[in-house]
């Protein structure tokens, strides 16, 4: 049996609305991919450098970040 054989079983049964909010929803999923995969090939690492340069928790000499964050996870 195949996934979406499984699915229509799972959801034949079910009342109308509930079935029209999993429609709503695997909807919002197909756009999603289909965002993802327009933004997926535009997207570069670089365009995810820095961000955190105003960061309080990163602001500072790096050796004393470090250090801070060693101490947290003891």
């Amino acid at each position: 049996m195949t996934t979406t054989e499984k699915l229509y079983k799972a959801v034949k049964d079910l009342p109308e609305p509930v079935i029209a909010e999993l429609l709503d929803f695997a909807e919002f999923l197909r756009s999603k991919m289909r965002n993802r995969s327009a933004n997926s090939s535009d997207e570069l690492l670089v365009d995810l450098k820095g961000g955190l340069e105003n960061s309080v928790t990163f602001a500072g000499e790096s050796l004393v970040i470090q250090k801070r964050l060693r101490d947290e996870w003891q």
